[in-house]
């Protein structure tokens, strides 16, 4: 590939090139103006530094392979702030540093930063550097689908093929986004009990009504998630709906002092055991010990390791 070939790129603004060249001050002055703002990112910063050590290096050759360009300067580049310039473009959505850094040679992912320019597009939600990206060659995972902000980004990864497995649908229920999960269902994106859980986690209501209307099977853990994390409202739909729960649920409400999910596990007919009061006296949740044991639990005994119970000496001190 020639300099004079028919693919092109965008260069730096004058604008951008005028501001890099102030100092401090002088941007500074610039700033406070009724002007247009100029947004200069490190990877800006990054391709003027490549561009003017090019330069300097003796090689320049205006008629060369321009995709040599980020390897000519290499050998004279004493840090690593050239590095990951696509990664970084990709995260600021600067798609014309991203289009100039890969038209110079400046590889996917050249060290490690924040995955890749794929996944970084996907987390400023900047949809022209993900196509841009993925269509030159950015790899991208299932972990990609993690990091989506918006449905755009998450209709091009379905529909260009970025696997996805039964962690998606949990990520968009934890995160609470119930459009996208809306979207991963419909489109056929597999789902577990998992998803459940951490729609329950992260007390999303609206998804776990969503899941469970839908057909996504839970288990103990939703019950027991909700009340650990004091998502009463999870767990009243959960118990309401179904959702099966055990000794779990109460010993969990009263690890994290929820006090009032333990009050409606218990009220409600969840079982509870010894473990209950344990939890509670050894993270020092005295409300939830002390309605345990008005609540007909014995005293605080020390918990073993093989799962024997020894009566405490000083079982009244806390």
């Amino acid at each position: 590939m020639t300099a004079n070939d028919e693919r092109t790129y965008v260069l730096p603004s004058l604008l951008k090139l005028a501001y890099h060249a102030c100092n401090k001050i002088q941007r500074q002055k610039y700033d406070e103006l009724e002007v247009p703002d100029v947004d200069l990112q490190i990877c800006c910063e990054s391709l003027f530094q490549i561009t003017k050590m090019n330069t300097e290096s003796g090689g320049f050759d205006p008629l060369g392979d321009r995709r040599s360009i980020f390897d000519k300067v290499q050998t004279v580049a004493y840090n690593k702030s050239i590095d990951n310039i696509c990664e970084k473009a990709a995260y600021h959505g600067h798609i014309d540093c991203l289009k100039f850094a890969h038209e110079i040679g400046v590889p996917w992912d050249s060290g490690k930063w924040n995955d890749s320019a794929c996944t970084n597009a996907v987390i400023s939600g900047n949809l022209d550097c993900l196509i841009y990206a993925h269509e030159n060659g950015s790899p991208w995972s299932k972990d990609t689908w993690v990091y989506t902000v918006n449905l755009d980004c998450l209709t091009y990864l379905h529909e260009n093929g970025c696997p996805w497995d039964e962690d998606t649908c949990a990520t968009a229920a934890a995160i609470g986004n119930l459009d996208f999960l809306t979207y991963l269902h419909e489109n056929g994106c597999p789902w577990d009990e998992s998803t459940c859980t951490s729609a329950a986690i992260r007390g999303n209501l609206g998804c776990l009504q969503y899941l469970h209307e839908n057909g996504c099977s839970w288990n103990v853990r939703t019950c027991s998630k909700s009340a650990k994390f004091g998502h009463l409202g999870c767990l009243r739909y959960a118990h309401e709906n179904g959702c099966p729960w055990d000794e779990r649920t109460c010993s969990d409400a009263a690890r994290k002092g929820q006090i009032e999910c333990l009050k409606y596990a218990h009220e409600n007919g969840c079982p509870w055991d010894d473990v209950t009061t344990y939890e509670a006296w050894h993270h020092g949740r005295e409300d939830c010990y002390d309605y345990a044991l008005k609540n007909g639990l014995s005293k605080y005994r020390e918990y073993n390791p093989v799962k024997a119970w020894s009566w405490r000496d000083n079982d009244d001190s806390f």
